[in-house]
């Protein structure tokens, strides 16, 4: 009995030091500190954006040729592929000649034929001119060589257009390219049979690009010819490019009722055609002014328990999370509509390590 009692004697001494240690524990973890971060911070900026929505266009090419064949024959096309650059007169593929020239030749030979003949008619009427006046031949013989003067004269000019017609025809085998461009894409592969009419390659031009979009009627009046119009292309989004409303197509799509606006854009090799893009529309509030909205790198904005924010740095350099509403992407910026002014400081960038009251290590503004 002195035993178990000297037992648990002790377990009730050593209980309320077990509780001692294990609420010490709490308190340790609890005033931990989050640690430091090290990443590079940045500051919320001004950029110039249009409230309102967008309506989405293309880049197209304003000369854009699909080359068709105009002679039949065998198509010779083996060094041509899609993409290639190409030059204004460059010979892209050619159809068997043969069949044209001799259309050509027994063209020639026609017209060689006709001459002689109008040699020989015109000579007779030189000849006999002063015998018919004379009377010393018969006028009916004498209006019968005129005649066939004229006739000769008539089927060298028919002989003359047979020659130019055949000519032409064989100039139809070879296919040159009309501009300077690239070869988009062909239809035709070497020792393919063409027809007259069979497609054979398509070539396009970068000298002139246009982007092409559907606008409301009640945004037209924002597009009028000359005026000066921001486009951002994908990929480019914080580069816009600034086109010039060429115009709009008077008649609406009768299943969207909207109008096609073209805007020409300027010169540069990185606008392709193909690209997509957007363009900004007014919207009914405020017609279409422009305006400044903060923004902010796309890899600053993190999600935290269900909220998107950014962690903004405090001049103690402690970091607090803050709720944002984002906006649009312009390439590797975001446009944050609320919840941030311009000026702040925030993290650059954030990784899943970064706690909220956690304290600046370091990092370089940038």
């Amino acid at each position: 009995m002195d035993r178990k009692h000297r037992v648990a004697k002790a377990i009730a001494l050593s209980f309320p030091i077990l509780l001692a240690s294990c609420g010490g524990g709490d308190q340790t973890s609890q005033s931990a500190e989050p640690p430091a971060v090290n990443l590079p911070v940045t500051t919320a900026s001004l950029t110039t954006s249009m409230d309102g929505t967008a309506a989405s266009g293309t880049v197209e090419s304003d000369d854009r040729v699909q080359l068709v064949a105009r002679a039949s024959g065998t198509i010779r096309a083996a060094d041509l592929y899609d993409g290639q650059p190409v030059r204004r007169g460059q010979i892209l593929a050619t159809i068997d000649a043969r069949q044209a020239e001799a259309a050509v030749r027994r063209a020639s030979a026609a017209l060689d034929a006709a001459l002689a003949e109008q040699r020989d008619a015109h000579g007779d009427v030189t000849r006999d001119a002063p015998l018919a006046q004379s009377g010393a031949l018969a006028m009916d013989a004498y209006r019968k060589e005129q005649l066939r003067d004229s006739t000769a004269a008539a089927g060298v000019t028919q002989g003359q257009a047979a020659l130019t017609a055949a000519q032409v025809d064989r100039s139809y085998t070879s296919i040159a390219s009309p501009f300077d461009g690239f070869v988009v894409s062909r239809q035709i592969r070497d020792g393919d049979m063409v027809m007259p009419g069979s497609p054979l390659v398509t070539v396009e031009s970068r000298g002139q690009l246009v982007f092409r979009f559907a606008a409301p009627q009640a945004s037209l009046g924002m597009f009028v010819p000359g005026a000066a119009t921001p486009v951002l292309l994908d990929g480019r989004e914080d580069r816009p490019v600034t086109g010039t409303v060429r115009g709009v197509v008077p008649s609406a799509d009768p299943a969207t009722r909207r109008y096609t606006v073209e805007i020409v854009l300027p010169a540069d090799s990185g606008i392709m055609p193909g690209m997509f893009g957007r363009v900004r529309l007014p919207s009914a509030t405020n017609h279409g002014v422009s305006g400044d909205t903060v923004a902010v790198p796309a890899a600053a904005i993190t999600d935290r328990g269900g909220l998107t924010g950014v962690f903004v740095v405090g001049q103690d350099k402690r970091l607090t999370f803050r709720w944002v509403r984002p906006g649009d992407r312009l390439g590797d910026r975001v446009t944050v509509t609320s919840g941030l002014s311009a000026g702040e400081r925030i993290l650059a960038r954030v990784d899943r390590t970064v706690r909220d009251g956690a304290r600046l290590a370091g990092g370089a503004t940038r």
